[in-house]
């Protein structure tokens, strides 16, 4: 097993954030204001659900197949009903005023611009990683897939970030390609496996995630963070305390 570079840091669960930025950690690469993208626009979504809190919940947790030509959006289920609603409430008054833009001839399925960005936090299916798998640009040139299934870290690659047609345009029955070669993957966890994990989301400093779930109920956040020279992750792994 390789000897991951990562810090693990035991610390308080932290409160849920803004609509705002909810709705850009967990929907803006997807949802434009007033463009259809890969999927429907922040003003199409208001209209649908203004005044439908529970159905946008129902909706976020259990997505359908909808539109013909377009992707299944992945379940929103690890946000939280509440966070949901703040959600909803951002969409609602950020698209107040603002009208649909017709794009003719654009693809739908090609890359929205926040995947140029970085630091970039991008929830798609991965290769060898659970449906629950988000990728993490840190900077331009090095990237990791961390896995909110088992709740851990997969594999670190350097080079461009991810390609998400082939995901896109098999409606969510294919994965991203990695633009890059990988450096290391963790063959398994560094911890002692535990019987029950629980993803409870994300928080970012400065674009940079940290992760929040439990291990057998115990509250954890990790974080993992670029070497200073900007081209690898931190050499060594770090729990602040070891499992009891």
């Amino acid at each position: 097993m390789f000897k991951l570079p990562f810090i693990l840091l035991l610390t308080p669960i932290l409160s849920a954030k803004d609509g705002q930025t909810l709705f850009t950690t967990n929907c803006s690469a997807c949802h434009l204001p007033d463009t259809m993208q890969v999927g429907p626009s922040m003003i199409e979504i208001a209209k649908l659900y203004k005044g439908k809190p529970d159905e946008f919940i129902k909706w976020c947790n259990e997505p359908q197949h909808k539109r013909k030509g377009s992707i299944q959006m992945p379940s929103m289920a690890h946000v939280g009903n509440d966070n949901l609603k703040l959600i909803l409430a951002h969409i609602e008054k950020s698209t107040r005023g603002l009208t649909e833009k017709k794009v003719k001839g654009s693809d739908k399925f090609s890359s929205s611009p926040s995947l140029r960005k970085r630091p970039l936090v991008q929830r798609i299916f991965m290769p060898n990683a659970s449906p629950a798998a988000i990728a993490v640009a840190l900077n331009d040139d090095l990237h990791f897939c961390w896995d909110a299934g088992p709740c851990r870290l997969r594999y670190l690659w350097k080079g461009d970030f991810i390609d998400g047609w082939p995901y896109w345009r098999a409606n969510g029955n294919s994965f991203a390609k990695i633009n890059g070669n990988i450096l290391l993957t963790e063959t398994q966890s560094p911890l002692p496996t535990p019987q029950k994990t629980k993803f409870l989301g994300y928080s970012l400093n400065k674009g940079i995630p940290t992760f929040k779930y439990t291990l057998d109920g115990k509250p954890f956040t990790e974080t993992l963070t670029p070497a200073k020279d900007g081209k690898n992750l931190l050499p060594s792994l770090n729990p602040t305390n070891p499992l009891p």
